[in-house]
């Protein structure tokens, strides 16, 4: 067997984990997108309303942050609703919407200019730790060291936000917001808003699309857009050796 097909298997396998694991809490008809931006700079809440599994545009969905309520908007054709909101200070804030009986909640980050990122693909950076309780501590001890001095940003390419959160949470991971991969355009929607990107873990797929916008870009797959690293720890000593120096 190949190293790309053992990549490929465990890759898999990895996915359908998470997914049986979380699946059965992940239900409802109506999504709210987790997003970032920077004090100060607007940002535009997502909306999602559904019905089963296609988009049913045409509803009506209240806005709340932090309880407090900010708007009923309309939900597009597309099922698609948004609502341009500028935040005055830094912080975790907890959006929630609601649609008939069906209620959702997501996570705003909000970051000041002075605040420094880090982007974790979660299918690549932790997909060993499901095979290997001491790697998953490994894992976890890397995560909260990291969070004391950055914010954590966390990229899903497969799950999805809802599933992706759960199965996190489950394994006992810091909470944070999660973005779906876009491409690179992620990123540089993040930068745009202001938001300095100290490093990023993942794939060499997602480290080749990204070579120009990021400096330090770790991978435990070989690489030439960027370091490969063999665990979490080194990843933690290569980052405090960059703030040492």
């Amino acid at each position: 067997m190949t190293l790309f097909l053992k990549k490929f298997i465990l890759q898999i396998v990895f996915s359908l984990t998470v997914v049986i694991y979380a699946a059965p809490d992940c239900r409802g008809d109506v999504v709210v997108l987790d997003r970032v931006t920077t004090v100060k700079t607007p940002v535009r809440i997502i909306v999602l309303t559904k019905s089963r599994f296609f988009a049913a545009g045409g509803r009506l969905v209240d806005v709340y942050l932090d309880d407090e309520h900010l708007k009923r908007i309309l939900t597009g054709g597309d099922g698609y609703g948004y609502l341009k909101y500028t935040p005055g200070s830094p912080g975790f804030k907890r959006i929630k919407v609601r649609s008939n009986s069906e209620s959702a909640e997501g996570l705003l980050l909000v970051m000041t200019k002075k605040d420094r990122a880090i982007v974790i693909e979660v299918e690549e950076g932790f997909k060993t730790a499901v095979f290997s309780d001491e790697i998953k501590q490994n894992s976890l001890k890397a995560i909260k060291t990291l969070v004391k001095t950055y914010k954590i940003i966390y990229l899903s390419r497969y799950a999805g936000k809802s599933i992706t959160g759960i199965w996190l949470e489950k394994q006992g991971f810091p909470g944070s917001v999660i973005l779906s991969w876009r491409g690179p355009k992620t990123l540089t929607g993040l930068k745009k808003k202001g938001i300095k990107l100290n490093a990023i873990i993942g794939s060499a797929t997602v480290l080749s699309e990204v070579a120009g916008e990021v400096e330090n870009r770790f991978s435990f797959e070989k690489t030439k857009d960027g370091t490969t690293v063999k665990d979490w720890n080194e990843i933690v000593k290569h980052l405090q050796d960059k703030n040492d120096s």
